[in-house]
């Protein structure tokens, strides 16, 4: 029964890390929709060519969330198939073996239904979007792709102090 709940644990991990990643990853420029599929696909493992693909692994933040989640991916996926074998290995009745499979059948049934849902979406994403602009610092925009820069041209962030006017000549 404790392979079980690892299982289920594990499903329910993914699913949250695959949000923090998907609100981490909008926070960078990316829209959610393209952020959502780009946590996915990172996490699963799939690794799609697309153009979006290639606007995520040219940005330094965005590689560095999806080289976390590839890492994060290829744990959670052994840990479930290891969990899965443990849970139905040690079954010695067919009673047993009904029992943990409805177990294992309504526990991912709650957790489609809480990922799917869109007041859950909500506030976690809420829940997500503070907790990381509080503790981290993933709210670089990529204006480049905002601008639809191509090229040599960049996006270059300059800070300008007041200058203070003394007989004539500004001095910093």
């Amino acid at each position: 029964m404790a392979a079980l709940v690892s299982l289920l644990t594990v499903v329910s991990l993914s699913l949250l890390i695959t949000r923090i990643a998907t609100v981490a990853l909008a926070l960078t420029g990316l829209s959610r929709e393209a952020a959502k599929f780009q946590a996915r696909s990172a996490l699963t493992g799939v690794g799609f060519t697309t153009n979006e693909a290639e606007q995520v692994v040219s940005h330094p933040v965005r590689r560095r969330i999806l080289m976390l989640l590839m890492l994060l991916g290829n744990v959670g996926v052994i840990t479930t198939i290891s969990s899965l074998i443990m849970t139905f290995l040690n079954t010695a009745s067919n009673q047993q073996w009904l029992v943990r499979s409805l177990i294992l059948g309504i526990g991912l049934a709650v957790l489609w239904i809480l990922a799917t849902s869109k007041w859950v979406d909500r506030y976690l994403s809420r829940l997500i979007n503070w907790a990381l602009q509080r503790w981290t610092t993933l709210n670089v925009q990529d204006y480049a792709s905002l601008l639809h820069l191509s090229g040599d041209y960049t996006v270059m962030e300059m800070e300008v102090r007041n200058a203070t006017i003394r007989g004539g000549k500004g001095e910093n």
